[in-house]
């Protein structure tokens, strides 16, 4: 018996796979969106995506350890560095939650 020929539609499909393929790679090596935000005149990056925010939030203690696993060690630092006060850490958060896409609609 003879063994089957491959078709013009096999090897298009085979394409498309190899296509699909690269195109998974690519979209998975790629660095996550980041959102911006400025808080008493300094300029903060946060990931865009909460899916894309560091898993170590899932085992934060409280509201503050949460932000500060999302902006990160030195740009917590750098917040620090502005001396806030308890009412300044409450804007901070909103502004690191809404950014991150954690905060809540405009419309509710």
């Amino acid at each position: 018996m003879a063994a089957p020929r491959k078709t013009a539609a096999s090897k298009t499909s085979l394409a498309a796979k190899q296509a699909e393929a690269t195109h998974n790679e690519k979209t998975e090596d790629e660095a996550p969106k980041v959102a911006t935000f400025e808080f008493k005149g300094e300029t903060y990056e946060v990931p865009a995506d909460p899916l894309d925010i560091p898993m170590d939030v899932a085992y934060a203690d409280s509201e503050m350890d949460v932000i500060e696993i999302v902006v990160g060690p030195e740009q917590w630092e750098k917040f620090r560095d502005t001396r806030p006060t308890i009412r300044d850490f409450g804007k901070f958060s909103e502004l690191v939650l809404k950014a991150s896409g954690q905060g809540e609609d405009e419309g509710n």
